[in-house]
């Protein structure tokens, strides 16, 4: 059988109708070339089985990602590989490796002493809220830092986060607008930023409509350990609920139609994060698409430019926008009240 033939530059530049020059350019991470069509050449790149540069045979810049052990699984673990691993095709396309580190509090002093090694890294990203003793001690490390999908309290970092309060603020307000005035809300308040965020836009447009939340409709979905607790439903239910997550949101459909609750007849119920959950449950969930690829463009684009110019620092809150996904969970108020 024929070898395959292996696949170049000029190929690639065949291709797309460019030169082998601009091509060369985009995958060894050097200017001159524009965000769009560097896009196109990595994915034509991957695509076609181009081997793309080996950076680790000269020195580069190397960022560590810092991840909880916990998001490494479930419905968390899958939003947070995916942000992940777009993170690293975005470093990659700028001539930066990178290696993750989850720490834990077991493992926290053996991984001080990597990250702390002389040269190995030129600045950390932290993917997602971690153990607050481990954050604590990673924290007071003198190298650049970003922050995704959480913020830097230390208010020295940039941090790159969806755009939870607003968003959750319109799904509220699309409930109100389908005429419920009941509505609860499916999440441990304080146990994420993340959470906390997204019940603050529910607060919002409860407040703005003079609908005042009823505390027995405050359902909490976790532990403090982030492990995800029974849902304790009230006999008296509101007729909406709004969910922190898809995959709580999941779980209260499931809850609802053990008791002989229907979804969305007699309670509607919505999401956030679009993921797998939001499409297996029945009915779909409406729910808010996370726009992961812009979260880890810009992630990766601020920590650059901070390991660039050291000297300056950050702390800058960047908020990408969701987009509500209308899908089947949510209905007009019922006529039962």
């Amino acid at each position: 059988m024929a070898e395959r033939k292996s696949v170049s530059m000029q190929d690639l530049a065949d291709q797309l109708g460019i030169s082998k020059v601009t091509v060369s350019k985009a995958l060894n991470g050097k200017d001159g070339v524009g965000e769009e069509l560097k896009e196109k050449i990595f994915a034509l790149a991957r695509k076609s089985g181009y081997v793309l540069p080996d950076y680790g045979k000269r020195r580069s810049k190397k960022v560590g990602i810092i991840m909880s052990p916990r998001f490494s699984f479930g419905d968390e673990g899958k939003f947070y590989m995916a942000m992940y691993e777009r993170i690293i095709y975005e470093l990659q396309k700028a001539s930066c490796s990178s290696i993750m580190i989850s720490p834990t509090m077991a493992t926290l002093p053996s991984d001080l002493n990597t990250i702390r090694t002389r040269g190995l890294f030129d600045g950390l990203i932290f993917l997602g809220i971690l153990d607050n003793g481990v954050r604590e001690q990673i924290t007071q490390i003198d190298l650049p830092k970003v922050y995704v999908d959480i913020y830097d309290r230390t208010h020295k970092s940039d941090s790159v986060i969806t755009e939870n309060v607003y968003s959750s603020y319109e799904l509220t307000n699309y409930l109100i607008q389908q005429g419920h005035t009941k509505i609860g809300f499916v999440g441990t308040v304080g146990s994420t930023t993340s959470i906390s965020d997204r019940y603050l836009g529910y607060l919002r447009s409860m407040l703005e409509e003079g609908i005042h939340p009823e505390e027995k409709w405050m359902i909490p979905d976790r532990s403090e350990e982030g492990t995800a607790i029974e849902l304790s439903l009230p006999e008296d239910l509101p007729t909406a609920f709004v969910c922190n997550c898809d995959e709580t949101a999941f779980r209260l459909v499931r809850t609802l139609k053990e008791r002989g609750i229907r979804v969305p007849e007699d309670v509607s119920v919505t999401g956030f994060d679009d993921s797998i959950y939001a499409q297996l449950c029945s009915p779909p969930l409406t729910t808010v698409s996370v726009d992961i690829d812009a979260i880890a463009r810009l992630a990766a684009k601020r920590m650059i430019k901070h390991m660039n110019e050291p000297q300056k620092q950050g702390g800058e809150v960047y908020r990408i926008p969701g987009k509500i996904i209308y899908r089947d969970s949510v209905a007009e108020k019922p006529k039962r009240d």
